[in-house]
């Protein structure tokens, strides 16, 4: 049973198609019991009371007030295609960069790049993000600038700085992760200790410490369990008390989505997980516990979000 390789195999775990026998199997694999957390996350979640009467007397306004604005269109690239590389349906490129001069990382939609560093350390750079650095000064100032996400593994040496357009990040020698997308940021601090900066917030975070700024006001900052790593390196997306246009945006750097949706959802939150291998699989985890109706084109990666079900 290889249910990387099956394009159905999942679907019908979902629906319960499988044997009893095939079921246990599946669950007892260290990816199935990630699906059944998956699951078991999405349960949770209560989706919006949708009221007719209400939604009726709306759409009415809406058209005696006139011409109604566009609905928000994010158009993204073709995604990369690309082989299965352990469990993970995604490319891992270890680059070695011991050459002076400027560097600068970019990946993909769907891609993912490991990057070793001139002292030894090592940053797992997630899709969708640029890092950059002068390897000609690193030895006496390692400072980098990252836009999006990736995970740090920090030898121990002189001060640290990770900067990004919404507050910086130094350490001496420690593991953790930053995410920097839009107006906000997440970091979370695996092993050592970090301080994070942005405008006027100076805040320590100890390992198992996860702070969110947005816009430079801090929004959340609290302990987590921890496992070694994040999921996102072991091919799952987590997220947490995040909004629709995040959730959608994150769709679209995993899978390279064409998304199509009308701001009025923005409102809708959602706490959850799905894998990064497969799409339609991921889109039902989300869309399913949110009621919202949708629909998926696989040939040409086009999500329409159509509205809440009825």
């Amino acid at each position: 049973m290889n249910w990387q390789k099956d394009d159905i195999f999942l679907s019908k775990w979902l629906n319960g198609e499988l044997s009893q026998e095939e079921q246990r199997t599946f669950e007892a694999t260290e990816e199935g019991q990630d699906f059944v957390r998956m699951m078991k996350a999405a349960s949770l979640i209560k989706p919006s009371f949708y009221n007719t009467g209400s939604e009726f007397s709306k759409l009415q306004d809406r058209i005696k007030s006139g011409p109604q604005k566009k609905q928000k269109v994010i158009w993204m690239m073709r995604s990369f295609q690309f082989a299965v590389a352990a469990s993970v349906a995604l490319i891992i490129v270890v680059v070695y960069l011991f050459a002076l001069g400027d560097k600068t990382i970019k990946t993909g939609f769907s891609e993912q790049e490991i990057v070793l560093l001139p002292d030894g350390s090592e940053v797992k750079l997630n899709a969708a993000s640029q890092l950059s650095y002068d390897a000609k000064k690193w030895d006496k100032q390692r400072t980098l600038e990252l836009d999006g996400e990736a995970f740090f593994k920090v030898k121990k040496g002189s001060g640290f700085n990770v900067k990004t357009d919404n507050g910086n990040v130094q350490v001496l020698g420690t593991s953790f992760n930053v995410k920097s997308r839009g107006g906000m940021l997440n970091v979370t601090c695996y092993t050592g200790k970090v301080e994070v900066t942005s405008q006027s917030i100076i805040k320590q975070l100890d390992p198992g410490e996860t702070i969110r700024v947005k816009n430079g006001e801090m929004i959340e900052f609290k302990e987590i369990d921890l496992q070694k790593e994040p999921s996102w390196t072991r091919g799952v997306t987590e997220l947490e008390n995040v909004s629709l246009p995040i959730v959608l945006n994150e769709l679209s750097y995993v899978f390279g989505l064409t998304i199509q949706y009308d701001d009025s959802l923005d409102h809708l939150m959602y706490t959850g997980a799905f894998p990064n291998q497969q799409t339609e699989v991921a889109l039902r985890l989300v869309f399913e516990p949110l009621n919202i109706n949708y629909s998926y084109d696989p040939p040409s990666k086009k999500l329409v979000i159509i509205g809440l079900n009825r």
